[in-house]
């Protein structure tokens, strides 16, 4: 008997060596005192609404998040601008009123503008014609607490470019799809510059998107392919909620630039869906640590 209780209390010491050695082998997570936290948003706000209703939206996202992407606010640029002003925030959009659609704006108490830009991408029906020409804009921020440069691309997809996550076969659609790579390559270029996050109104419902698999839509194009890549919330933490849209589907992204575990300095740790809205969408909040 005595044997017995010698022999468990070897073996016993002998697992405890082995998991000890295991632990050790395994990449350490990252230290949470050594980490900084903030929120990156995506709203698209409803075009036809009125002043007081999107007011109301632009409140309600601006205190979710500290950087926030914007959809469909073009004629709203005047306004945006005294508002960013009086309420410190940065604020991008460009012209002509096509580009401003896709605004982006930062508070100024956690983040310093180093450079910005926007890249046209197509036209579908030709100048003023429906729907407007797209654009990707980009703003590379500093961020205070960390040092760190974040790359922040907003872009707005058109509508009524997929079923059921099949393409529909229209000139629209090709300009989505050349718009979806542009916002790859974008990605990509900038990912020396800083770390990358893309938000946005898509128009391509997530779980249909994964499940049909079309090659130059969102996943395929970002999130089936191997590290570093583009990866959303969806990807990373599940569809939570009814959808972003109306329509009951997911269609609001935030994403960020994931590299292999070494090279990553900046995680994105959670994800919440902002309801109680005034436009047709709901906004999507996710959590970043970045490294410090």
């Amino acid at each position: 008997m005595e044997s017995g209780r010698r022999w468990s209390a070897r073996g016993a010491a002998v697992l405890v060596s082995a998991v000890a050695l295991v632990t050790g082998l395994l990449p350490a997570p990252p230290a949470a005192a050594a980490n900084a936290v903030f929120q990156a948003a995506t709203l698209n706000i409803y075009h036809g609404l009125s002043r007081a209703d999107f007011v109301a939206d632009l409140q309600l996202i601006t205190s979710k998040a500290d950087l926030v992407g914007l959809n469909e606010v073009g004629e709203r640029k005047d306004y945006l601008q005294d508002w960013a002003a009086a309420n410190g925030w940065w604020y991008y959009a460009p012209e002509p009123t096509s580009a401003a659609q896709e605004a982006l704006l930062a508070r100024k108490s956690m983040f310093d503008v180093v450079d910005k830009g926007s890249v046209f991408v197509c036209d579908t029906n030709g100048p003023g014609e429906v729907p407007p020409a797209r654009y990707n804009n980009w703003v590379s921020y500093r961020h205070k607490a960390s040092g760190r440069n974040v790359v922040h691309v907003n872009a707005h997809l058109n509508a009524s470019i997929e079923s059921n996550g099949r393409p529909e076969d229209l000139p629209r659609t090709r300009c989505a799809e050349e718009q979806i790579q542009n916002i790859k390559n974008l990605a990509a270029s900038k990912k020396d510059d800083g770390q990358v996050i893309v938000s946005g109104d898509f128009n391509i419902d997530f779980s249909a998107d994964r499940a049909y698999g079309y090659e130059k839509f969102p996943w395929k194009v970002f999130e089936a392919n191997s590290l570093p890549n583009l990866r959303s919330v969806y990807n990373l933490y599940g569809e939570k909620g009814t959808g972003t849209h109306t329509s009951g589907r997911h269609i609001d992204y935030v994403y960020f630039w994931k590299r292999v575990p070494e090279h990553q300095v900046m995680w994105m740790t959670d994800y919440s869906i902002v309801g109680g809205t005034k436009s047709d969408h709901d906004g999507v909040v996710a959590t970043f640590a970045i490294q410090t």
